[in-house]
């Protein structure tokens, strides 16, 4: 079974993860992912950010994994969605896409609202066919972190980075933020003890190249000119249980100079098992303090088909990394 639906990285971003998190990895075979009468089941792509609008909503459904994937052909376009929250209802409209953007559900009038820390969502989809897929979420406490800190020995001898707060986007380039690739570890520390002081289930860090025309940082001898291009540009961690009071950036996620967005993810529990359990970690770099319990497939907190109705909060941080001389 094929289904390549994303979350938008997550998360806007996440995200990032999309095809990971909900099709085959090349190097498995599907069979071991999804039974084969699991062809067609629907699937759903929705990630609530807390202090951001209501997020859309992709809905597609898996193809035969001896069949190239078509995401024209998988989409779901003529279903109804709703999304609520207390006696609060909000219905959505299906967007259609183009070439380069697949549909999305979205909120039906105005604006969308913002997403409510601590407040249970419910989603109700009903297709043509009268399937009904539901999921529910209960959004995290706001998240922040309290010192992003560069250390040269890990304990010592480093510096706090500069936030979007102080500096905007001028965070980039202030000088406490220029990073020089491989010295150092960059962490994250916040208050609380660990995730559940948040209300959430766990961590995931996000990270994100913004310069298309950056340059590598790395010239590992086994990659070809080929492989090289193809590095990503965005990548997202294992499930972290951050149980000592901070996540950690290990540079190996690093590939480019230039624009760095960090982003850390307290994540609830719909999002926070999906990740756990994605066969081969699935994310695409491991700090330390990832949890994976091997499950096979995985764990789906949605009724009546796959994938992620989940929340976050979130905060994030800008850094450059210098070119190599």
């Amino acid at each position: 079974m094929n289904s390549r639906s994303g979350i938008g990285w997550l998360i806007g971003c996440l995200s990032v993860m999309a095809w990971a998190l909900l099709g085959c990895s090349p190097e498995r075979d599907p069979a071991t992912l999804f039974a084969a009468d699991a062809v067609g089941t629907l699937v759903v792509d929705a990630a609530l950010i807390v202090d951001q609008p209501l997020p859309r909503i992709r809905l597609s459904r898996t193809q035969a994994p001896d069949v190239a994937y078509d995401p024209r052909d998988a989409e779901v376009g003529t279903a109804t969605v709703v999304v609520r929250t207390g006696p609060t209802e909000f219905e959505y409209t299906f967007l259609p896409g183009n070439e380069r953007v697949m549909g999305r559900y979205v909120p039906l009038a105005g604006s969308p609202p913002e997403v409510l820390p601590e407040t249970r969502y419910d989603l109700e989809i009903v297709t043509e066919k009268g399937e009904r897929l539901t999921a529910t979420t209960t959004t995290p406490r706001r998240f922040s972190v309290e010192t992003w800190a560069l250390s040269v020995d890990g304990t010592s001898g480093g510096r706090n980075l500069q936030t979007f707060a102080d500096q905007g986007d001028g965070v980039y380039f202030h000088p406490d933020n220029l990073l020089t690739y491989p010295e150092g570890v960059l962490d994250a520390h916040f208050s609380g003890g660990d995730a559940t002081a948040y209300g959430a289930a766990g961590f995931q860090l996000g990270l994100f190249s913004l310069d298309r025309e950056a340059g590598l940082v790395i010239d590992p001898p086994f990659l070809d000119e080929e492989d090289l291009e193809d590095l990503p540009r965005l990548g997202s961690s294992p499930a972290l249980d951050g149980e000592d009071g901070y996540v950690r950036l290990p540079w190996f996620s690093i590939f480019y100079d230039g624009r760095h967005l960090y982003k850390a993810f307290a994540v609830d529990r719909n999002w926070f098992d999906l990740i756990r359990t994605i066969p081969e970690g699935g994310g695409g770099f491991g700090p330390g303090g990832n949890i994976g319990d091997g499950v096979d497939p995985p764990l789906f907190r949605v009724e009546g088909g796959i994938g992620l109705f989940g929340s976050a909060s979130v905060d994030s941080v800008g850094f450059f990394i210098r070119p190599v001389p």
